[in-house]
């Protein structure tokens, strides 16, 4: 039973993600402008867009629904399946998905289809990772990879509470100096501190609903409740150098726990850091075995499309649905590699990949598949499996040590980020070379190459930051970017 449960709930969701697919990949994407040769009662191609947009978000709604009722009904039988699914659930109400194909259906119905079209394209990658969390087999890395961020959103908000503290220690002592200080200023002076003392205050719930071992930082954020709290009532008292030192006291007691939720949130980052290996290597690899495929039924097409064969564009078109994948997986492996600060050098060129696969979807979309598209899909499979190569010395055990402290002291990821440097500076240099080719043949620039030569100079930005990001790691500073 629970495997056909399981079954009608990821169904729901792959068709979801493939009618969005189609649609967008779909060749009417805008109305007709030809006189209609067909009978008034015909469906327009806007109309019947707009019924499936209702559709589909019907089935989110059902998705939804259903994934609290299987939650509930496995809670004590499969607590596995059931947190995976109301994991789901908080993400998909996290990421506003149903509220944003109602968003759609809006600029439908007002025949906007571009903006229809933009909005769709996030909602399927919205919608592909949701399904990858309910597809993925690692449950614990899931549940992980979402403790951290909560952990790391709870150390941010530290951190400004750090700052405001100061802050309003600072002004307390220029209050203390002056001889009078007037009601308006000694109000908001409390204000501010009870703000700050309720931004604390929820810090230090979160930490208590993330659990053992984080809940380690909870008398030192109570040590710091209490030091603000002391400081109003002193500042209410007209008491400002008084408030000052309980305000120090507060700082104090902030920093110490923030740096014990950091030292947690490392020890979360090691203890999964094998498990993100492997979900990267499987991503890397579905990624080249799809652009394999995607290259070698274009070159099957080639001979048709030469010919301007129907049947042959339609079935090209239908590629860029797999294109697109690519480039939402190569985003939501780079998103996975920064979450966990598993490389600093990876995802650049993953999302160099991202860039490149969405303009081969695009050619793919509009029946292009020349061999200048050919070749372009050749280069992402060859940066594909470039990159993995890259990858698999940056998890071989080593020995010996080196000074980066961003690289757990292992000198072969070091010499991994150093050579997915160079592969990125590679890439760079070989658009350059191409842009000054196609330069030279030309009296004057068009527009399309200027904004090449733009994107082009944001990559070569892009290799500097992050050779001075590893730079800052080997001496320990903080990086110039």
């Amino acid at each position: 039973m629970k495997t056909d449960r399981q079954r009608s709930m990821i169904c729901v969701c792959l068709l979801l993600c493939g009618a969005f697919s189609s649609r967008a990949a779909g060749p009417a994407t805008q109305p007709s402008t030809k006189p209609s040769t067909q009978p008034l009662s015909k469906i327009s191609d806007a109309d019947q867009i707009e019924f499936l947009q209702k559709n589909v978000q019907a089935q989110m709604q059902e998705l939804q629904d259903r994934m609290f009722r299987l939650a509930e009904t496995t809670k004590v039988a499969e607590p596995g399946d059931s947190a995976k699914l109301i994991l789901a659930l908080r993400r998909s109400r996290e990421e506003l998905i149903l509220e944003e194909m109602k968003e759609v259906l809006e600029l439908l119905g007002q025949k906007n289809l571009t903006r229809a079209t933009v909005d769709t394209q996030e909602v399927i990658i919205k919608l592909e990772k949701l399904k990858e969390l309910l597809l993925s087999t690692d449950l614990d890395l899931q549940m992980a990879l979402e403790r951290i961020k909560k952990l790391q959103a709870a150390i941010a908000k530290l951190d400004g509470a750090i700052k405001e503290e100061k802050r309003q220690s600072a002004k307390s002592g220029q209050m203390a100096l002056a001889a009078t200080q007037p009601a308006k200023a000694t109000d908001a002076a409390q204000k501010d501190q009870a703000q700050n003392r309720q931004t604390t205050e929820a810090v230090h719930q979160t930490v208590k609903s993330l659990g053992d071992p984080v809940t380690n930082a909870s008398p030192a954020l109570s040590d710091a409740t209490a030091a603000m709290s002391q400081a109003e009532g002193k500042i209410g008292g007209g008491k400002p150098g008084g408030a000052q030192g309980k305000q120090n006291e507060a700082t104090a007691a902030l920093q110490q726990a923030r740096d014990q939720l950091e030292a947690e949130r490392q020890k979360m980052l090691a203890e999964i850091e094998s498990q993100v290996k492997k979900q990267v290597m499987e991503n890397l690899a579905l990624m080249l075995e799809k652009q394999i495929g995607i290259r070698e039924a274009n070159e099957s097409l080639s001979p048709r499309l030469a010919k301007n064969n129907r049947e042959a564009i339609l079935r090209l078109k239908t590629l860029a649905i797999s294109e697109t994948h690519i480039a939402n997986l190569a985003e939501t492996t780079a998103q996975l590699i920064e979450d966990t600060e598993f490389s600093f050098a990876l995802p650049p060129i993953l999302r160099n990949i991202q860039r490149r696969a969405i303009y081969v979807t695009s050619d793919l979309n509009i029946g292009k598949g020349d061999a200048t598209v050919i070749l372009a899909e050749k280069k992402i499979e060859r940066d594909i499996a470039d990159l993995i190569e890259t990858f698999k010395q940056g998890t071989n055990v080593s020995k010996g040590e080196s000074r980066c402290k961003g690289c757990k002291s292992d000198k072969n990821k070091l010499l991994a980020e150093l050579k997915a440097i160079r592969l990125l500076q590679t890439r760079v240099n070989e658009e350059t070379k191409e842009l000054d080719d196609h330069r030279a043949a030309l009296k004057q620039l068009p527009r399309e190459l200027q904004e090449q030569i733009g994107e082009t100079r944001d990559h070569q930005a892009t290799v500097r930051d992050t050779l001075d990001k590893l730079d800052a790691l080997l001496t320990d500073r903080p990086p110039t970017f």
